[in-house]
């Protein structure tokens, strides 16, 4: 019986620090569109990676996130959406500088907000976090486009 519950208890212990080793995705977004178009896009693919990564997601526009939202070292400026791995949103990939903060590439033509990363950029740092850049780098916005139009 003694041993029974040792193993019992082992296996528990095992369970937790398996659960525990996982790396959190933190999503912020906005309750309104292109930020729910972009969520659309994201949720499929993080879905496919749910057995390796803690998914959380955070309204930006919710006061109670504010401190998460700082913590991160994302722009304290109101920004549209952004995914954080681990604590690190920028990748360096194919001897590029990605950040996953503001709209992807297939966002095109919304305006000032408009970012450097794609959905595969996405997948590439999920299937191998080593891509993490060091430090978190914001993306230089595009000013001068000013259209709502949606490429996909």
């Amino acid at each position: 019986m003694k041993l029974r519950l040792l193993l019992m208890a082992l296996m528990a212990i095992n369970f937790i620090s398996c659960a525990s080793n996982k790396t959190d995705i933190s999503i912020f977004y906005k309750e309104k569109d292109p930020s729910q178009r972009v969520l659309t896009k994201v949720k499929p693919l993080l879905k496919d990676y749910a057995q390796s990564y803690e998914i959380n997601y955070f309204n930006i526009e919710h006061e109670k996130n504010a401190d998460i939202i700082k913590n991160m070292g994302l722009p304290e400026t109101h920004f549209p959406v952004a995914v954080v791995i681990g604590d690190k949103f920028t990748a360096e990939i194919d001897d590029r500088i990605v950040s996953f903060v503001h709209f992807p590439l297939f966002m095109k033509g919304i305006g000032r907000h408009e970012g450097n990363w794609s959905l595969e950029d996405l997948r590439l740092v999920l299937e191998n976090n080593d891509l993490l850049y060091d430090e978190n780098i914001l993306p230089v916005l595009d000013e001068e486009s000013e259209t709502t139009e949606c490429e996909e």
